[in-house]
């Protein structure tokens, strides 16, 4: 029957073309002639070809279809399936483990009101990544989540409803190697380089002593890194802590290796001296000197000649600060010009003045015991200042002594001598030759 309709309207569409200039009324005319000889056609059609000697039967199967709507409903199937995605610009929780596949209002509840599953909703940035284990129904099974850097925030269902938990990345099992060459900045170079903000940052930290990674760095010096990679439970690789590292400034050359001696990792030079300064060469990681120490500087204020008993360090409002040494804190709170100040004591009579501050960290008190560079405050303008920097002292028995000077101390840390020497040539020999290989490998790129 279908091939019959399909002649009839081939003869029909045959009519209708023999005149491509035909008009509307012919048009017209033409069709109920096609349609006249499609009637006459099919039912000469129709009855020429019907059996009159078939003793078969064709069984009717009826189909009946719901129009009402158009939701497939899968089979439940038994086990769990696991699916990972992540945070895409505009997400809720909510729609993110629906598009996951999970629908668990209890799960969402949980996750609201739990004190360490709720922190999900602020660290949801876009990006993220996110694995969750749900079974055949919808209903959530595990959550992970990235907890900072250094672990796996898990939501998981028990008997008793939900828990949350943050647990450690697993054992480290990769080492990677990366170089690069000062342009404009430090943080630009190793980013072109592929190196990860917190390598990049223990790096600053490492030479911290030797260079100000404002003032002292010079297009074409170049750096070398070794580091130690994890990969955590979303298949990313997560950086770790820097293995050995040099970096050249100026032709000068500075390394630093790590070593996990019978006391505890620590860093050293490469012939196992001490690499921990007694104090850092700024409180600042990036700034820069717009006023000397002098014994008579022209004061934008007061508009008279003064002697300027520190320098000031321009950065950003909200730059952090940290402490430049171990420290006790003798005061923290408003005074005079400095406006917001802190004032910290160290070992062997030497205390640091911090002014113009425009915050103190968090819970910072007098009588509070601090580390080297920990952040005891953030940059600001208070007090007589004419733009956001810091001014910082540091006085030695009371006197102040230029910070920059040579009467600041800038080593501490222990040397390794006798048994403990040779132990940590041999352990670090291969660390030291990948940096060796990396920095071989840079020089001939560049070259």
């Amino acid at each position: 029957m279908t091939s019959i309709k399909y002649k009839v309207h081939a003869l029909k569409r045959w009519i209708l073309t023999q005149n491509p200039n035909i008009d509307a009324i012919d048009a017209r005319y033409s069709g109920k002639v096609a349609t006249v000889l499609m009637l006459v056609f099919g039912v000469a059609t129709a009855f020429g070809i019907t059996p009159t000697t078939s003793d078969r039967s064709v069984p009717l199967v009826p189909v009946i279809e719901d129009i009402t709507q158009n939701v497939v409903v899968p089979t439940p199937t038994p086990g769990s399936y696991v699916q990972q995605d992540q945070v895409r610009s505009g997400d809720t929780l909510a729609a993110l483990l629906f598009r996951l596949g999970v629908s668990d209002q209890p799960a969402l509840d949980f996750i609201s009101t739990d004190p360490k599953a709720r922190v999900i909703y602020q660290r949801m940035a876009p990006g993220k990544p996110i694995r969750v284990e749900r079974d055949a129904n919808g209903s959530l099974l595990s959550l992970r989540f990235p907890d900072k850097e250094n672990g796996t925030l898990v939501v998981a269902r028990t008997s008793d409803g939900f828990n949350a938990s943050v647990v450690q990345i697993g054992a480290l099992h990769r080492v990677i190697q990366a170089s690069g060459t000062v342009q404009s900045s430090f943080f630009a170079a190793a980013d072109s380089a592929g190196i990860p903000d917190s390598v990049s940052h223990q790096m600053t930290q490492l030479f911290s002593t030797d260079l100000d990674f404002h003032n002292d760095l010079r297009a074409g010096d170049t750096f070398s890194v070794v580091y130690e990679s994890a990969q955590n439970d979303f298949d990313q690789l997560v950086p770790g802590r820097i293995l050995a590292a040099e970096f050249v400034n100026k032709g000068s050359v500075f390394r630093r290796v790590y070593y996990a001696g019978t006391e505890g990792g620590d860093y050293y030079t490469p012939d196992g001296h001490g690499s921990h300064s007694s104090f850092l060469r700024s409180p600042i990681e990036f700034s820069r000197v717009t006023s000397g120490f002098t014994a008579a500087r022209f004061h934008p204020i007061l508009k008279t000649w003064r002697a300027h008993k520190g320098i000031d360090l321009a950065a950003p409002s909200g730059t952090p600060i940290v402490s430049v040494a171990n420290a006790t804190v003798t005061f923290a709170g408003w005074r005079n010009g400095y406006g917001n100040m802190i004032e910290l004591h160290h070992a062997n009579g030497i205390d640091t003045v911090y002014g113009h501050l425009s915050a103190f960290a968090n819970g910072l008190h007098s009588g509070e015991k601090i580390r080297q560079g920990d952040v005891i405050g953030f940059v600001g303008m208070t007090g007589w200042a004419t733009g956001p920097h810091l001014h910082y002292e540091f006085k030695i028995n009371g006197v102040q002594h230029d910070p920059l000077g040579p009467e600041v101390p800038r080593y501490a840390s222990t040397d390794l001598t006798g048994h403990a020497r040779g132990h940590f040539l041999t352990a670090t020999a291969p660390l030291l030759q990948q940096l060796d290989a990396v920095r071989g490998t840079a020089l001939a790129r560049f070259e």
